[in-house]
């Protein structure tokens, strides 16, 4: 999958690695739904630093369409609020893994701890 982060760039991600976020995602969405600005901009410097840890990054001249969009760290409750209205419906900022699995795409067995990834 082709994740964007609005003013970074873009970074192949392997579903497997998504699912490793999905705690940090359920994270953005209480700092959302509890209006905390703090522990929003933490839990998506998580999911940034997630996405770069374990994906590969997607050079410049390269076009290639989205399948997820994940906000700037500096990004606001209301636009990140506005962000996951746009797919709440089926998932927060990133796909559950029935989703994953819904659309037969690979996904890695016992996925089921936190990731926390390193900065780098």
């Amino acid at each position: 999958m082709i994740v964007r982060i609005m003013g970074q760039g873009q970074w192949v991600m392997e579903p497997e690695h998504l699912l490793a976020l999905n705690e940090v995602d359920e994270a953005v969405e209480r700092a959302v739904e509890k209006g905390d600005d703090e522990a929003l901009r933490t839990a998506i410097a998580q999911l940034v630093a997630g996405v770069h840890a374990y994906g590969t990054e997607v050079p410049d001249d390269v076009i290639a369409e989205s399948d997820l969009v994940l906000p700037d760290v500096d990004s606001t409750v209301e636009e990140v609020r506005a962000l996951l209205d746009s797919t709440a419906e089926f998932y927060g900022l990133i796909p559950d893994a029935e989703h994953f699995e819904s659309e037969s795409d690979p996904v890695a067995p016992g996925i089921d701890t936190p990731v926390t990834p390193t900065e780098s």
